[in-house]
């Protein structure tokens, strides 16, 4: 069973209303442009070039290769709506996504029938594969560190059932808070660049499904630059802090990044280096980096 038209008109109305969407005018712009082309039969239109000046008022000249507006924003868009599905749209009964890969919306049902085995689900007698974890809204949990749920969506076509499958980090994981990225540059291609960055890595750490991520929004809300780290960690309730330097030449980009644990004790150092039109590529090898540091040190608590 499809959603109806109305049905899915409602809940664009609810997610750019939501707290998530608040102040976010561009991105709103940008979700109620793909899912309005997508329900008119129009997602094979919704090129780069199409978006650009569409939506981000770019002018005949504009080049995709050399201008990386579109796909940034649509970074930050699957992390905006993946936000958003693992807090206050968790119950909704429609889901919206935009996959990786393209930029035609999938709209989908939000069923909850028991999990399948062997990673998988089945839906109105149908395979759907196992979702991908997205971003969680970071939860409450004793020092226990009782299992983080992760929200999860699934890429599957459009307009078909989608079977949500909360995915559990190990009950022993580390907490880890992803700070917001510094940026060295005072113009606002830095500061978005460290901001995409931030929630890039934020997203990679979570869909290794090995440690319970706070939520990018939880660590900016908390997130002071005068905040000791021990006292910062006991407000995130996080045994690992991650930070992180972007500096810009053009656009190359270097990333200087540290981790420190509950207790003040720094633990790893290494540089990244990468281009702004490549952020995914820098995000991968930053998660993977404090991955394997995270493997090898005890962040426990004392």
């Amino acid at each position: 069973m499809s959603p109806s038209r109305d049905d899915v008109d409602r809940q664009l109305d609810r997610l750019l209303k939501s707290t998530v969407f608040a102040n976010a005018g561009r991105m709103s712009r940008f979700l109620k442009f793909v899912v309005e082309k997508t329900l008119a039969g129009e997602g094979e239109r919704l090129k780069e070039f199409v978006i650009g000046v569409e939506v981000f008022d770019r002018d005949s000249d504009y080049d995709p290769r050399v201008d990386s507006i579109v796909r940034v924003e649509a970074a930050r868009l699957r992390s905006k709506l993946a936000e958003y599905y693992a807090g206050e749209g968790r119950d909704d009964s429609i889901v919206l996504t935009l996959p990786k890969g393209g930029y035609a919306a999938v709209i989908a049902l939000h069923d909850r029938p028991a999990p399948a085995t062997n990673g998988s689900a089945a839906t109105n007698g149908a395979y759907v594969p196992a979702p991908v974890p997205a971003e969680p809204v970071a939860p409450t949990r004793s020092r226990a560190r009782a299992s983080a749920i992760v929200a999860a969506l699934a890429g599957a076509a459009v307009l078909v059932g989608v079977v949500w499958v909360p995915s559990l980090a190990p009950a022993s994981a580390p907490r880890v808070a992803v700070l917001p990225f510094e940026s060295d540059s005072s113009d606002a291609r830095g500061a978005d660049l460290a901001a995409r960055l931030t929630e890039g890595v934020t997203a990679e750490l979570v869909r290794t499904n090995r440690f319970a991520v706070v939520a990018s929004s939880a660590a900016r809300a908390a997130y002071t630059s005068a905040e000791r780290p021990r006292d910062l960690a006991a407000a995130l309730d996080a045994d690992v802090l991650v930070e992180a330097r972007v500096l810009s030449d053009g656009d190359r980009v270097r990333v200087e990044a540290r981790a420190s644990d509950g207790r003040e004790r720094k633990f790893w150092v290494e540089g990244f280096a990468g281009t702004a039109a490549d952020s995914d590529a820098l995000e991968r090898e930053i998660a993977t980096g404090i991955a394997a540091a995270l493997s090898s040190v005890d962040t426990a608590a004392d």
